[in-house]
């Protein structure tokens, strides 16, 4: 089980992620592998829960594709959604990291945030 001190750490990984993205990040969630919502912020009100269901569904369906084609894991998953907006997934420590982004955000800007931030804590 997932001790105070994790929730902490991911608390305050995606909310420094979010505040770096300079507004065009709208909702960041990290979700365990299982689809248990470990932490999040939004400015949107979303059941954390289905979302992380979702998620996982979403990212394991990736994983067995990638699997059946015999290559390697992936690293990232972007899904442009109607209105211009993107819903990007990250793998992130054996969980996965999903940000809503908002209307024509700034991808290659938050592709670095995303990189930065997410490479940094792996070390």
């Amino acid at each position: 089980m997932m001790t105070e001190i994790h929730e902490e750490e991911f608390s305050d990984l995606i909310d420094t992620v979010k505040a770096a993205s300079r507004g065009w990040i709208e909702a960041i969630a990290i979700i365990s592998e299982d689809g248990t919502p470990l932490a999040h912020n939004s400015e949107l009100e979303f059941n954390a829960e289905y979302v992380g269901a979702a998620t996982a569904a979403i990212c394991g369906a990736i994983s067995a594709v990638i699997e059946l084609l015999n290559v390697k894991n992936y690293r990232k998953a972007d899904i442009q959604l109607e209105g211009s907006r993107y819903l990007l997934m990250r793998p992130y420590k054996g969980h996965y990291i999903v940000c809503l982004t908002k209307q024509k955000p700034n991808l290659g800007f938050i592709n670095m945030i995303l990189e930065a931030y997410l490479s940094e804590r792996e070390k």
